[in-house]
């Protein structure tokens, strides 16, 4: 009997990132000392997590989205409160290379220039 994988979303309870991911990857060594500190804040604020379920939940919803579309999906009264007016479509894409990375996503085709999003086979 083959034992599938939690769902992220379901595991929801925990409100730190979907999956590990060492710190010193969200920033480059070239950075300003600001950069390393955003990278620690939206770590142990628990945003980065709430950004990578949004920008889960939406590819989901929308298969076959491009960033752009994706954040136009998650211009709505909840995506503000949860990732807050300005960025949207950066928070996104920073997440999504993120959820592809993990294999919960997938990037296949390409759209007016830019990606489009599906979910992972068996996903």
């Amino acid at each position: 009997m083959s034992r599938q994988r939690q769902d992220p979303l379901e595991a929801g309870a925990v409100p730190g990132p979907l999956f590990a991911r060492p710190l010193r990857q969200l920033f480059s060594t070239a950075d300003p000392h600001t950069s390393v500190e955003a990278a620690a804040g939206i770590v142990a604020s628990g945003a980065m997590g709430a950004h990578q379920r949004l920008a889960l939940e939406l590819v989901r919803a929308h298969p076959g989205s491009t960033c752009p579309e994706l954040a136009a999906h998650a211009d709505l009264p909840l995506a503000r409160v949860r990732i807050g007016d300005e960025g949207i479509r950066q928070r996104i894409g920073r997440r999504l290379n993120e959820l592809l990375a993990a294999g919960l996503i997938r990037r296949d085709g390409k759209r007016d220039g830019c990606a489009c999003w599906w979910p992972a086979e068996g996903r």
